[in-house]
């Protein structure tokens, strides 16, 4: 006798009613009728020319051929579910190398990071987070996230999200100052992350937020300049001056006094954009990946 389809899924159904000693509940578990159950019996009892089951009025048993039979499918059966298990894992197991800014990477991502692996615990991210500028050109990533303005040649780019820019200083210097006089900014050093963005100035993070928020007169080249945002935020916390910031960047440094933002925030010139390779998203890793960072940049407020 040759194995086919239909062998194979009267074996499944013989499985089953032999397990749970019923044809009315293997129908159930299977998602057939009883009387499907009962022709397949009756075809693979007809192609093996002996009885499988004595019949009873509420439940079935196996003869002793029913018995062999069962003892050998059985684990057979078990075996090619977990393979077949072990083969659609397969397609999610696999290293997603993800590329940011150390800034961005260490305030946002790493708190992040916990719920992906809940979600995805095969899938194995390789994060890099080496230059405060990320170079995109030698495309060493799966995926990569920019602070930019959404213009990458050559590549895919999905916003992830937008910013908000908000100046923050320390209790300390807060306490100097009246921080409603319009001059006050002159009167503490600035402290600047002067790599914001691909092409911009040194102080263009500050000047575009005087703008949005119509504070002239502040000479934006004073203070101190950073290659990164978070050193530019440790340096406020530490009191040296007055940082601008990104909101997403800042954690709980407002909430627990350790930093005051005496105005009001601005909407960033920048957003947050997901960067790929074209097809990089048809590796079932890649877009889980790519999937999962545009759902948790909806939950700014989630951690872990």
């Amino acid at each position: 006798m040759h194995l086919n389809s239909q062998i194979l899924g009267a074996m499944k159904t013989f499985e089953a009613a032999a397990r749970l000693s019923s044809f009315s509940q293997a129908a159930k578990e299977l998602s057939i009728t009883p009387g499907a159950v009962s022709q397949q019996i009756r075809n693979l009892e007809s192609q093996l020319d002996v009885p499988l089951f004595y019949r009873q009025a509420r439940q079935v048993r196996l003869t002793v051929q029913g018995q062999l039979l069962f003892d050998t499918v059985r684990p057979l059966l078990t075996g090619v579910e977990t393979c077949l298990g072990r083969i659609k894992q397969s397609a999610l197991t696999e290293h997603v190398r993800l590329r940011s800014t150390p800034s961005f990477v260490f305030n946002w991502l790493i708190p992040r990071l916990g719920s992906f692996q809940q979600r995805y615990p095969d899938i194995r991210i390789e994060t890099f987070a080496e230059e405060s500028l990320l170079n995109l050109e030698a495309q060493d990533f799966d995926i990569a996230i920019d602070y930019g303005r959404g213009e990458y040649p050559g590549l895919e780019a999905q916003l992830m999200m937008g910013e908000w820019l908000l100046p923050v200083l320390s209790p300390e210097l807060f306490s100097d100052q009246n921080w409603q006089d319009r001059d006050a900014l002159n009167h503490a050093p600035l402290l600047h992350d002067s790599q914001p963005w691909a092409g911009a100035d040194p102080d263009s993070e500050w000047r575009y937020f005087l703008e949005q928020a119509r504070l002239e007169g502040v000479d934006t080249e004073r203070g101190y300049y950073f290659n990164r945002s978070d050193m530019a935020l440790r340096a406020a916390v530490s009191g040296l001056g007055v940082a601008i910031a990104r909101e997403s960047l800042l954690n709980d440094e407002i909430t627990r006094g350790r930093l005051i933002a005496p105005f009001r925030k601005q909407r960033s010139c920048c957003s947050y954009y997901i960067v790929y390779a074209p097809g990089a998203l048809d590796k079932p890793g890649v877009r889980a990946v790519y999937d999962w960072l545009l759902m948790i940049a909806q939950q700014p407020d989630i951690r872990n």
